[in-house]
């Protein structure tokens, strides 16, 4: 298909997009825009395989539709019309409030006008069409339409779209493909994150222990050489206790002259200096 007079929306979607300039993919189709108000397609949306983001681009910024791309021109402003919404999925209502299905697809001209709408109904087969004008009210959840218009609507056999709902099922079942590649790597990356953060606290769970262990072994250490020095001090303690009682005794009687006795040098032990 290569700028066909009238076109389906849902043999866009997945189509490739290649930027006019750079020749570099832009991401594929994932939907289009619609202004209800003026029946007029006015954009549509890139999705990134690698980001899963959608980037608007405006209907006047393709230069070529061809049957395995739209080329689209990227330079100047950005896409932007607040009225603008996508409308697949879309609940269809009746002026006398009964809801006769949703929106599936729609017919447009090459440059954007909308021809039809189509909707599904959940108890018959086929596909039913809406003429622009038979849309009352719309908005992002459902839209509003005259009874008449539902009873009058263009009938088409399953037959007729068959290559389009296998089109769009084709491209429904890659998004969910890509959808859950993107989710798996994300889990990827957070698995890896909460490795790395396991293993960080691991180090420095390691590290502490190795830090008590020195510090418990610098305690020993310093107990260990209070203990010795304690050892060496409790004989010159006695000592001098002794010589300082017979000097008491020699006070309290001095008609008894006592012979001072001497330290016995020898009955200090001697250590070795520790390491």
């Amino acid at each position: 298909m290569a700028d066909e007079l009238v076109l389906r929306q849902s043999t866009l979607l997945g189509r490739l997009m290649l930027d006019y300039e750079t020749t570099n993919e832009l991401g594929l189709v994932d939907g289009l825009l619609v202004d209800v108000g003026q029946a007029q397609v006015v954009g549509l949306l890139a999705r990134s395989n690698v980001w899963q983001r959608q980037q608007p681009y405006g209907w006047g910024q393709i230069g070529t539709i061809g049957a395995d791309s739209l080329i689209i021109h990227t330079r100047g402003p950005a896409f932007s019309n607040s009225a603008a919404q996508p409308m697949i999925g879309l609940e269809v209502w009746t002026d006398t409030g009964n809801c006769m299905g949703k929106l599936v697809d729609y017919r447009f001209e090459r440059q954007g006008a909308v021809v039809q709408y189509l909707f599904a109904q959940p108890d018959k087969s086929g596909l039913y069409g809406l003429g622009p004008d038979a849309i009352i009210s719309a908005g992002r959840k459902r839209v509003m339409v005259s009874t008449q218009a539902v009873e009058q609507a263009e009938y088409f056999a399953d037959e007729l779209d068959q290559n389009v709902w296998q089109a769009t099922a084709q491209t429904t079942a890659q998004s969910i493909v890509d959808q859950v590649q993107q989710r798996a790597q994300g889990w990827s990356d957070y698995a890896q994150e909460q490795w790395l953060t396991e293993d960080l606290n691991e180090q420095l769970q390691s590290t502490t222990r190795q830090l008590q262990e020195r510090t418990q072994g610098l305690r020993s250490q310093l107990n260990q050489q209070v203990s010795n020095a304690k050892k060496r001090i409790k004989p010159l303690n006695r000592a001098l206790e002794n010589t300082f009682e017979n000097a008491l005794d020699k006070l309290n009687d001095p008609g008894e002259p006592t012979e001072q006795p001497a330290i016995d040098l020898e009955s200090f032990e001697v250590w070795e200096d520790d390491d």
